[in-house]
């Protein structure tokens, strides 16, 4: 599981198959390294089913923040005029947003919350 915290480097775009499934593309971009040495990490992300539906209506524009949690990284290669380049390709899990920019009035989707047992109301369990 690959887990990154990216900058949309486009705004999303929700297509369809020819089965009619949803596909989310999030191209974004990260910084590796530190320094002189920092470079910027391209990736491409693609969220499938009902997560691509849901997240297809939000407002995943350029320049806005998600965490991407992946599975099936792959790196693409390419070069064009002399110069060779690569990218990450993954199949995304879970989005996460984190810092999206809200341009529109909409509302911003929060990340599922799972239940863990616990009460949010502890102060009384202190026993002193």
């Amino acid at each position: 599981m690959f887990s990154k915290l990216i900058r949309l480097g486009s705004d999303a775009e929700l297509r369809f198959t020819s089965n009619s499934k949803a596909v989310l593309v999030l191209n974004g971009a990260y910084d590796v390294g530190w320094g002189d040495k920092k470079k910027t990490q391209w990736i491409e992300c693609a969220v499938w089913g009902n997560q691509a539906e849901s997240l297809g209506k939000l407002n995943l524009t350029k320049g806005g923040q998600v965490v991407i949690h992946a599975d099936d990284l792959e790196v693409e290669q390419w070069e064009s005029n002399g110069k060779h380049g690569a990218k990450l390709k993954c199949r995304a899990v879970n989005i996460e947003l984190v810092g999206a920019r809200q341009q529109d009035s909409q509302p911003q989707a929060q990340p599922a919350q799972q239940d863990s047992g616990f009460s949010d109301n502890f102060d009384d369990d202190i026993p002193f």
